[in-house]
């Protein structure tokens, strides 16, 4: 059983890099498929879905590398069509290979994703689209079955602006005959990325980051070297962590226009806040301000993964904040978790409301999905006592070297193993 342990009630101080952007590289990585020229990714973060998605070109015939920085694909020789079972299970943003294996090969089978469960995630959206785009569908024996044979390039509007969705529409038509036109497209910096990449490799794609995209197909793309973005989620972790426990935390590699929304809150909070440039000084000191409401929605709206990280951060607010969820219905399953810390939160349907206390205390928890992880090891860190945390696995999903980055800054954390 491994375990974070954990020995909170001190300041935090000192300065990190942010790694890159898991939710970047995950779909830069499928879209290498859609070229016959190795690629390099650098900036590539090493993180356990980041190596599960590196055995999914693997496993459809791509030659890979990685030495923890930087990834190189070369899909050449890249014919399979069928992600292995136990891969789509590991990871729930491996229906993002769908759309590039499509667009490589015209058919592909892929199981129901895997991954943190947060509730039901989906893939209508995505499969809704390709339909309309001409690939025909069918369920069997627990895989989707699709096949391209005639594409019809038109203009499609999503009835939810889905990250997956956008990223599979963009990957299936970059090298489609004609101009295809997604309207309500998701418009998270990540989506700007993967726009980048492929324009990189010689696709003609805009409007990433708008409500409208522009996909004209273009016979062939090439391969190219390019650096992923920073991880805005973890860039958010470990400012939240200056305002859990207080004290100043420098984080560097940081894109400060990706996170305007939440930055105005920790001011909100309290924490005082300055950029120079890709580098940002967040300083927290006593217990934050509560806020009225906090509600999950769409970027640029504020981001569900930063929720449970802002909730944690809040547990020893003065007042109350409620949190109303609109993007995954089991978000607050890491809410029980603080109320054995000694958090006061309570959970009604889709909202909660956190009634700030004087002071935590260490217990026993368990991490169930990713960001709810972070967001335990944030308030055992503004524990008096000692946390042990389980569940690791799924922290390590998102954070690279997640106890070592949190030591640099002065916090009691070690990974256990017994």
């Amino acid at each position: 059983m491994r375990r974070l342990n954990i020995s909170g009630g001190r300041p935090l101080r000192g300065e990190l890099k942010i790694q890159g952007s898991k939710n970047s590289v995950l779909p830069i990585l499928a879209a290498t498929l859609l070229t016959e020229e190795p690629c390099e990714i650098r900036n590539c973060p090493d993180l356990t879905d980041v190596r599960a998605a590196l055995e999914i070109l693997e496993a459809l015939g791509c030659r890979v590398s990685f030495d923890g920085q930087i990834a190189r694909v070369d899909a050449g020789s890249a014919a399979g069509t069928k992600i292995p079972d136990e891969l789509m299970r590991r990871m729930r943003s491996s229906v993002m290979f769908l759309g590039a294996i499509l667009g490589r090969n015209r058919s592909a089978q892929i199981g129901h994703p895997g991954g943190c469960e947060l509730g039901a995630r989906p893939i209508d959206i995505h499969l809704r689209a390709f339909s309309r785009l001409g690939v025909s569908l069918l369920e069997n024996g627990g895989y989707i079955h699709c096949h391209l044979r005639q594409y019809l390039p038109q203009t499609i509007t999503l009835i939810f602006p889905s990250v997956g969705a956008t990223e599979n529409v963009m990957m299936l038509c970059a090298l489609m005959p004609g101009e295809t036109v997604l309207v309500n497209p998701a418009r998270e910096p990540e989506i700007v990325d993967l726009q980048n990449f492929l324009n990189c490799m010689g696709a003609d794609v805009m409007g990433a980051g708008s409500d409208c995209i522009r996909i004209r197909g273009v016979k062939k793309l090439h391969g190219c070297s390019y650096s992923v973005i920073p991880d805005r989620i973890v860039a958010a972790t470990y400012a939240c962590s200056a305002v859990s426990c207080g004290g100043e935390v420098l984080l560097s590699h940081v894109e400060p226009e990706h996170m305007r929304l939440f930055l105005a809150m920790l001011q909100d909070m309290g924490a005082q806040i300055r950029e120079e440039g890709d580098r940002l000084w967040v300083k927290a000191k006593g217990r934050p301000n509560a806020i009225p409401l906090v509600k999950t929605l769409p970027y640029p709206g504020f981001p569900t993964d930063m929720q449970p990280l802002l909730m944690a951060a809040l547990l020893k607010s003065r007042g109350s904040t409620v949190f109303h969820e609109t993007i995954f219905e089991n978000r607050f399953r890491h809410a029980g978790e603080f109320l054995r810390l000694g958090g006061d939160v309570q959970v009604e349907g889709v909202s909660a409301i956190v009634h700030g206390v004087n002071r935590l205390h260490g217990a026993d928890v368990y991490a169930s999905d990713l960001r709810g992880g972070a967001g335990l090891i944030l308030a055992a860190l503004g524990a008096d006592g000692k946390t042990r945390i389980e569940g690791v696995e799924h922290i390590e999903r998102g954070y690279v070297s997640v106890t070592e980055c949190f030591r640099k800054l002065g916090g009691d954390v070690i990974l256990t193993e017994d």
